[in-house]
């Protein structure tokens, strides 16, 4: 039985408000995963000692706000939590995200030089040829959610190459080592099919909605200085706009 306490009757936020955040409650306590299943109606009923009707409403409620995850015939799982990246935003990946997240970690795949690179080059408008291709998994407790693929000029910054580890932001160095104002940025974002080496990373399947995110960043002048691209799984992430209105 869960504890009397914990549901009070004179509380004037409703019965069903309460249980939900029991659940929520139980499931941190109880160190639970995305994927890992939880109590049935019936168990449910006898942990927080209310009816099933109560139950019902905050199960339903839950999975409307993407906590939790009912399957017809299997039951009730945890869901991955969303992380909410701002659309408008010019700061770096991580940087983006909401400030309550204090958990994602980032592990480079691979650092290395490459020229030529067909994609990159028209990134930069064929202004530049040699690039640090940086790639990087961006994960939090619940696991990976992200792939980031970042293509740094060696003539814009000279030296990065050795300056890139897995505790480092690149928006920082450039920020405060070279000193380059960003003022403008472009996005296009587009459902595509994972590679296989992706799918390996992130441990999805090939038929998982993945996000691609394509970004361009430029510097007062006009002139691009940061071309990435990030691979995103779908039911990790939600976007959001925020912006004055003006007529």
């Amino acid at each position: 039985m869960m504890d009397q306490n914990s549901v009070d009757t004179d509380s004037p936020v409703l019965l069903y408000e309460q249980i939900k955040s029991g659940i929520k409650a139980w499931i941190k306590t109880n160190n639970m995963k995305a994927g890992d299943k939880i109590p049935n109606e019936s168990e449910l009923c006898g942990i927080f000692d209310v009816s099933r009707i109560t139950i019902r409403r905050a199960i339903k409620e839950l999975g409307e706000e993407g906590v939790i995850e009912v399957i017809r015939g299997k039951g009730t799982f945890v869901r991955a939590s969303k992380k909410d990246l701002h659309l408008l935003n010019l700061k770096g990946f991580t940087e983006g995200l909401s400030t309550e997240e204090n958990n994602i970690e980032k592990e480079i795949l691979h650092k290395r030089i490459i020229t030529d690179d067909a994609e990159a080059s028209r990134a930069f408008e064929h202004e530049q040829t040699e690039f640090v291709e940086l790639v990087r998994l961006v994960k939090d407790a619940e696991g990976p959610f992200s792939i980031d693929f970042a293509y740094l000029p060696v003539n814009i910054y000279p030296g990065i190459y050795d300056l890139l580890d897995d505790s480092v932001s690149t928006f920082a160095l450039i920020r405060e080592k070279y000193k380059i104002p960003f003022t403008k940025v472009k996005k296009e974002i587009e459902y595509v099919h994972p590679p296989a080496e992706l799918c390996k990373h992130l441990g999805i399947n090939k038929t998982s909605p993945v996000i691609l995110v394509k970004k361009i960043i430029y510097c007062p002048d006009g002139s691009p200085v940061h071309y990435s691209k990030y691979y995103m799984v779908g039911e990790r992430v939600k976007f959001y706009i925020e912006a004055d209105y003006t007529e």
